[in-house]
């Protein structure tokens, strides 16, 4: 691997430190690896600055956000199809029969895998005073009007990803996190991918914001997760740089690991090959290929058909499949007030790499 060598690693740790020392976020791991093995993985800055400062280190557990959505929800709805359990040009409705009025009816499986339902972005169910409430929640979702007609429109909706998450639950009688230990993190050995981390994980988890008084580590950042319990369609993973390593691996192996298959090739190809129906943008199941979500997860130097996301906290991946390579981005930029940008660390790091792979 040529591109690999001592002066590109000296440029990316200087791309990372100047981001930490100019307050971009309090801290970062970073992972880069090919469908056969990692090629590196280091630690910088703190996992948490306050109240006491702690450093960050490599199996630090990171509250991924959005980034759930790609590796937990939807590859559990694709693994569905691919049990026969369901299908994704179903109307959601057949599994959701609450999911009907106006235009609903139209709405399918695929849409809000590509966020083209028309449902919108995002509700408070937090300030909404509905903590704990799932039916309530599930049931708001369902009567709240489409602020598009179905197909025709890229709304980015954690309300959409939200109902997927719901129908994993009802198709398979399985909880989303049971759903996704059982079928996609055991088999995997990732053991350190869960919802609801137990208490004794919190102190090795990167903090995020204050809330009620405390400063939140193991807990959902998310309103609407922690309003859900902390399992979620949309967000409330928790994850480790190994871990999602081996995911992205499975994905470049097109659904298999060490010998153990998990999805089948062509369901895989189907989750990174454009799905999306409205012009211009390109979204395969759940991930995002080609949008204006994009850069922030994969630069402007990677060719299009390189997939992956990003989350709110200060989360990516990225994978691509042309040259086997794909990068873990994870840091703590919430912390401790959410009022860090990391648009130039993540566009830096990707354009290092994609401009070493195809120099």
């Amino acid at each position: 691997m040529r591109w690999w060598t001592e002066s590109f690693k000296q440029k990316l740790e200087q791309i990372v430190q100047k981001a930490i020392e100019e307050g971009q976020t309090p801290g970062a791991v970073v992972c880069i690896g090919t469908d056969e093995k990692i090629l590196y993985v280091s630690a910088f800055g703190k996992r948490r600055e306050i109240p006491s400062p702690q450093p960050m280190k490599i199996d630090t557990i990171f509250d991924l956000a959005s980034v759930t959505k790609v590796v937990a929800t939807a590859p559990s709805i694709c693994l569905l199809w691919q049990q026969g359990k369901l299908d994704i040009h179903d109307p959601v409705k057949r599994y959701l029969p609450e999911f009907s009025a106006g235009h609903k009816s139209e709405v399918t499986l695929l849409h809000l895998l590509t966020h083209t339902s028309g449902l919108p972005a995002f509700k408070n169910y937090l300030k909404m005073g509905l903590k704990g409430k799932h039916e309530a929640i599930i049931a708001d979702i369902c009567r709240t009007r489409l602020k598009a007609p179905p197909g025709k429109v890229f709304i980015y909706s954690d309300l959409g990803f939200i109902l997927l998450g719901e129908i994993v639950k009802r198709v398979s009688r399985l909880e989303l996190d049971e759903f996704c230990r059982r079928y996609i993190y055991s088999p995997l050995k990732m053991k350190w991918t869960r919802f609801n981390p137990p208490e004794s994980w919190h102190n090795r988890c990167a903090a995020t914001e204050w809330r009620d008084g405390q400063m939140t580590q193991g807990s959902a950042h998310d309103p609407n997760a922690y309003a859900l319990n902390g399992v979620a369609g949309h967000a409330g993973l928790f994850s480790k740089a190994y871990d999602l390593a081996r995911f992205c691996q499975m994905l470049l192996r097109e659904g298999e690991l060490n010998g153990i298959r998990v999805f089948e090739p062509e369901i895989i190809r189907a989750m990174r090959t454009n799905q999306c129906p409205v012009e211009g943008i390109q979204r395969g199941l759940g991930f995002d290929i080609q949008s204006p979500y994009s850069p922030q997860m994969k630069g402007e130097k990677f060719p299009v058909g390189v997939f992956g996301h990003t989350g709110y906290t200060g989360t990516s991946i990225a994978i691509d499949p042309f040259s086997k390579v794909f990068v873990v981005l994870l840091t703590n930029r919430v912390h401790p007030d959410d009022k860090r940008n990391i648009a130039d660390l993540r566009k830096s790091v990707a354009n290092l790499v994609a401009s070493a792979i195809y120099q």
